[in-house]
């Protein structure tokens, strides 16, 4: 399965110009500790690459003088493959979300560049309507359900197998606001292909789905997205005070 996470890429497009003319300029050789390797498919609104870079960790080991425990540094080279996508204000990185906190750290590095990545909140029954509406042969196979009554004073976030598919927009309908992923099953002409999408962004396809679907479900992240607003009262202080008679 291909994973593919996506984030708000929040950056005007002063700070994205100079990401676009500054990535060349720092490009990996080896023996590097980090460095950017960029695909042809860059363009002016687009930089697709990878970034590697080196990741320091920590192992526990004998001293072999006192046979205790002790920790050691350990380092080793990650990659970062990833695409920022300023016509559609999307930055992406494949397979392990947490190279997004990586690849944000060397970007905000750059002299002239303001930027930031933002969460995604999806309105997932509406980029579940839209993907039905373009492959009409699927079936949804599991729904992600926070805050579920499982039992009596008991709530859990929990994947749920569907045994009748034909109640599957019932129950989505039921749970709008509590859905946190889905996962349909596309027939398609040359086979068939999962779909895996979560309201913070992460697309979940099978290695040989067709890169359509991928487009399509990239154009809808944007498109979907709700910004949460928080919400304050105001108290009148006066009006606090007054005893109602």
């Amino acid at each position: 399965m291909r994973a593919l996470h996506y984030k708000l890429l929040v950056c005007s497009q002063q700070s994205f110009r100079s990401i676009r003319d500054t990535l060349p300029q720092l490009a990996y050789e080896a023996g590097m500790e980090r460095g950017f390797l960029l695909d042809n498919a860059s363009n002016q609104n687009r930089v697709v690459g990878r970034y590697v870079y080196t990741r320091t960790g920590k192992a526990v080991a004998l001293d072999p003088e006192t046979l205790q425990p002790v920790e050691q540094e350990t380092k080793s080279l990650a990659e970062c493959r990833f695409e920022l996508d300023q016509q559609k204000g999307l930055v992406m990185t494949e397979q392990r979300r947490g190279e997004l906190n990586a690849l944000f750290e060397a970007l905000d590095a750059i002299p002239d560049v303001n930027l930031d990545f933002e969460e995604l909140n999806l309105n997932l029954p509406q980029v579940l309507a839209e993907v039905q509406a373009v492959y009409k042969k699927n079936e949804v196979r599991t729904l992600r359900i926070k805050e579920y009554l499982a039992r009596e004073n008991m709530i859990a976030t929990a994947s749920f197998k569907l045994v009748d598919r034909q109640g599957a927009e019932k129950i989505v309908d039921q749970y709008s606001d509590q859905l946190e992923g889905f996962t349909l099953k596309l027939k398609l002409p040359d086979g068939s292909c999962d779909l895996t999408v979560t309201r913070k962004g992460t697309v979940r396809v099978s290695d040989d789905a067709p890169e359509d679907l991928v487009f399509l479900v990239k154009g809808l992240l944007p498109q979907y997205h709700e910004a949460e607003v928080e919400t304050t009262q105001v108290v009148d202080p006066v009006a606090a005070r007054r005893v109602r008679k």
